[in-house]
C-alpha cells in the first residue's frame, strides 16, 4: 500500500479526461496512468505533424493565389490602358463624325442646288419644246460665223448641262460612301466598346473571388496554426504531468524497495536473535541433560533475499435558360455543402460539357460578377440577375469563372446567352441553380417555364 510518506503527485487534468491521481492505489496504477499519458503524447504528436502538413499546404495554396491576383491585377491594368485608348479613340471618331455630318450638310445643299437648277432646265426645255429650242437658235443665225458661234454656245449650253448632272452623281456617292462610314465607325466603336465591358467585368469579378478565396485561407491557416499551438500547449502539459508520475513512480519504487530492505534487516536481526538464543540454550542443557536432536525452532532459518534498489520505467413567359437535367427542385432540403437544413429557392439543372445559359425572358442586368459575401449574392459564385418589369427578376449561380457574356445596366433580350455552366460558390458539382422571383420572393420555377 502507497503510505502517506509518497511524495503527493500534482493533479493535473488531461485533455481526454484522464486524471493523474496523486494517491493512486498501487504502483501499478501509477504505470497505467503513465502509458496513458505516453500515448496520448504520441496521438497529439501525430497530429501536430498533420497541422504542420496542413499549414505548408495552405502556405502553398496562399502563395498560388497570390500570384493568380497579381496576374488578374495586371490584366485589369493592361484592360483599363485598352479601355483609355479605346475612350480616346471615340473622343477622335466623335470629332471625325462630327465633321462629316457637316460636310454631309454641305453636300446634301449642293445637290439639293443642282436638282433644282437641272429641274428649272428641264423645265425650261418642256416648255420651249424640248431640244427644239437650242435648234432654233442655230438657224437664227445670220451667216455661217454667226452660226459657228451659235453653235459654240449651245455646245458650250448642252456640256454644262452634263458637268451638272456629273457633279451631282459624284456628290450623292460621296454622301452615300460618308454616310457608310459614319455608321460602320459607329457599329465598330459600339462592338469594341461592350467587349472590353465584358472583359473588365470578368477580370474583376475573378479578382473578387481571389481577394475571397486569399481572406479565406488566411482564415484557416490562423485556426490551423492556433489548433497546432493548443496542441503543443497539451503536450507540454502531458509531459510535465508525465515527469510528475515518473517521479512519483521512482519514489514509491524506491520507498517500497527501502521497506523490503528494513523487513530484511529485521529478519536477518531477528534470525541472529533466535540462533544467539538457541545456542545459549544448547550450553545449558548439555550441561544437566543428555544431547538430543536439535528442534526446528533451533534450526536455521532460510535466508531472506535482499532486493537492489534501482531506476524504473410557365404561363410561357420564360424560356428553360439551359439544357440538362433537373437534379433539384424548389423545396426544402438538406444543402449538400454546409449539411444544414435549408429552403433551396429554385432548381438545379446539370449538364457535363460546355453548357451555354441563356436569359430566360428579355429584360435588363441587375447584377453580374461573382457573388461575394455580403454582396446578396454570396455563395451563388458567379452569378447574373435580371430584372423583367412587372415585378419577375430571374437569377442564374453557380456560372464558370471568366465566361460572363453581359454587364449589369445591358439590355438583354429572351434567349440571349449570358454565360456558361460552372461549379463555382457553394457547389458540389457542374450545375446551373435558378431562381424567379416575384415581387422579391422566390417562387417555384416549374409553373412558369
Amino acid at each position: 500500500m502507497i503510505r502517506n510518506s509518497i511524495v503527493a503527485t500534482v493533479a493535473v487534468g488531461l485533455f481526454s479526461g484522464v486524471p493523474i491521481n496523486a494517491m493512486a492505489a498501487d504502483l501499478s496504477e501509477l504505470e497505467k496512468q503513465q502509458q496513458e499519458i505516453q500515448q496520448q503524447r504520441s496521438n497529439i504528436g501525430s497530429s501536430i505533424e498533420e497541422k504542420d502538413h496542413e499549414v505548408s499546404v495552405l502556405e502553398r495554396k496562399q502563395q498560388t493565389t497570390a500570384s493568380e491576383l497579381e496576374s488578374l491585377v495586371k490584366n485589369i491594368n493592361e484592360t483599363n490602358k485598352k479601355l483609355q485608348k479605346q475612350q480616346l479613340e471615340v473622343s477622335t471618331t466623335n470629332a471625325e463624325i462630327s465633321k462629316l455630318k457637316e460636310e454631309i450638310v454641305v453636300l446634301q445643299k449642293s445637290i439639293d442646288d443642282r436638282l433644282n437648277l437641272l429641274k428649272d432646265r428641264a423645265r425650261a426645255i418642256q416648255v420651249n419644246g424640248n431640244g427644239q429650242a437650242y435648234m432654233n437658235v442655230l438657224l437664227a443665225s445670220d451667216n455661217f460665223s454667226d452660226f459657228i458661234d451659235r453653235a459654240t454656245m449651245v455646245s458650250t449650253l448642252v456640256n454644262a448641262d452634263k458637268e451638272i448632272m456629273t457633279d451631282q452623281k459624284k456628290d450623292e456617292d460621296s454622301l452615300s460612301s460618308k454616310q457608310g462610314q459614319t455608321e460602320t465607325k459607329l457599329a465598330s466603336l459600339k462592338k469594341l466598346a461592350n467587349e472590353i465591358a465584358l472583359s473588365k467585368n470578368n477580370l474583376e469579378s475573378q479578382k473578387s473571388q481571389k481577394d475571397e478565396l486569399i481572406l479565406a485561407i488566411a482564415a484557416e491557416k490562423d485556426l490551423t496554426q492556433q489548433q497546432k499551438n493548443d496542441l503543443i500547449s497539451q503536450q507540454d502539459t502531458l509531459t510535465a504531468s508525465e515527469k510528475a508520475i515518473a517521479g512519483n513512480i521512482q519514489a514509491e519504487k524506491n520507498r517500497q524497495a527501502e521497506l523490503q530492505l528494513a523487513a530484511a534487516r529485521k529478519a536477518a536481526a531477528e534470525r541472529t536473535a533466535r540462533e544467539a538464543a538457541a545456542k545459549a540454550s544448547s550450553k545449558t542443557v548439555a550441561r544437566t541433560q543428555t544431547p538430543t536432536n536439535e528442534s526446528p525452532a533451533q534450526q536455521p532459518s532460510a535466508p531472506v533475499s535482499i532486493p537492489s534498489v534501482g531506476a524504473s520505467s410557365n404561363g410561357g413567359m420564360f424560356i428553360k435558360p439551359a439544357a440538362g437535367i433537373l437534379t433539384s427542385g424548389f423545396s426544402d432540403r438538406t444543402n449538400p455543402v454546409t449539411g444544414q437544413h435549408e429552403s433551396h429557392k429554385g432548381q438545379d439543372i446539370a449538364a457535363g460539357g460546355s453548357v451555354p445559359i441563356h436569359a430566360a425572358a428579355g429584360g435588363t442586368v441587375v447584377f453580374s460578377g461573382f457573388g461575394a459575401p455580403g454582396s446578396g449574392y454570396g455563395g451563388y459564385g458567379y452569378v447574373v440577375e435580371i430584372d423583367h418589369g412587372n415585378g419577375y427578376q430571374t437569377l442564374y449561380g453557380h456560372m464558370q469563372a471568366g465566361s460572363l457574356q453581359v454587364v449589369a445596366g445591358q439590355s438583354v433580350s429572351q434567349g440571349q446567352g449570358i454565360g456558361i455552366m460552372g461549379s463555382t460558390g457553394q457547389s458540389t458539382g457542374q450545375h446551373l441553380h435558378f431562381e424567379i422571383h416575384k415581387n422579391g420572393v422566390p417562387v417555384d420555377p416549374s409553373p412558369y417555364i
